[in-house]
């Protein structure tokens, strides 16, 4: 009996802009295209500008020039700028993650919160919401509230990671009640990640480690919703960089963002050469693109990272 042709790896890249992009960003993209192009997948272009408040036109054409500059292609997504503005905003596809909170509504599983970040800091140094709007069952309709789905206690979401491998992440904890829809009435990011991922069809998602409640999150909104085709997903939390004073790579610092580099006058073989000097592989032989793919394998992808110098 013949057997079922398994479904063609469809993974994306994925970055917002709200900032300069970065050394961690190129190197999460260049393993995912790595990854995808290693099995004759396929690979999006996903912008998410959801968050407006940090939105500038020169973070969107950044993301452009620097794929362009790295050689990282794509099949599906904008060409550029103007094409992403007219056809590919998030803003237009509102009506499906509108949809997604209204299910949650139904179910009666959000509440509104009109806690501010400064009250929430006050009562847990760590920041995480300790729930202090959940007894006051305020209208959804509160102005000025924001929505929070309501994480059962003990809460623990596991899944198979192809890096890690078996995951369990306790997420009442590290993610108790977070948001879903933001005090400015816009999905938050959890929300809109999650329908883009299953509207484009991804069957492939790659993340930084620091990410891995993000996931655990939207796994369990997938399963909240019935989304199997989510919960089913492969996923691949990879390292992530570091500054050299140990602090994660931020796009509020620009010193490492790869724009600024290419001030300083590196080429795209110098990035690439960085790129693999991070994972510890042997930088002379990777110049471009074509050459990080051809010493991709993923069992050489370290769980950490060499320390930028």
């Amino acid at each position: 009996m013949p057997q079922p042709i398994a479904p063609a790896v469809k993974t994306r890249i994925a970055p917002t802009p709200s900032g300069y992009l970065h050394l961690g960003n190129a190197l999460s993209f260049a393993l995912t295209w790595a990854l995808a192009r290693q099995q004759n997948g396929i690979v999006a272009l996903r912008i998410d500008d959801l968050d407006n408040t940090r939105f500038r036109p020169a973070y969107l054409h950044d993301i452009f020039d620097t794929l362009q500059f790295l050689g990282l292609d794509y099949d599906e997504g904008p060409r550029d700028a103007e094409d992403f503005t007219r056809h590919y905003s998030q803003l237009q596809r509102l009506p499906y993650y509108n949809a997604l909170l209204n299910q949650l509504v139904e179910q009666g599983l959000v509440y509104a919160c009109t806690c501010s970040r400064s009250q929430i800091a006050a009562l847990s140094p760590a920041g995480h919401y300790t729930r202090t709007c959940l007894a006051r069952q305020l209208p959804l309709s509160t102005p000025g509230a924001a929505w929070r789905l309501h994480i059962p206690a003990e809460t623990v979401i596991a899944f198979h990671d192809l890096l890690l491998g078996n995951c369990a992440i306790p997420l009442a904890e590290q993610m108790p009640d977070f948001v879903v829809r933001r005090k400015d009435g816009f999905p938050a990011y959890q929300v809109a990640s999650l329908c883009d991922d299953l509207q484009m069809g991804v069957n492939l998602v790659v993340r930084g480690q620091d990410l891995l409640p993000s996931t655990a999150a939207q796994v369990h909104l997938a399963q909240c919703t019935g989304a199997t085709a989510f919960t089913s997903m492969a996923f691949l939390h990879h390292p992530i960089l570091h500054e050299p004073g140990g602090n994660k790579l931020s796009k509020s610092h620009d010193s490492l963002s790869v724009s600024e580099l290419r001030r300083q006058g590196k080429t795209a073989a110098d990035v690439w050469r960085l790129l693999a000097r991070t994972l510890g592989w042997y930088p002379e032989d990777i110049t471009d693109a074509g050459s990080f793919l051809a010493r991709f394998r993923l069992a050489d992808v370290p769980l950490a990272l060499q320390q930028l110098q």
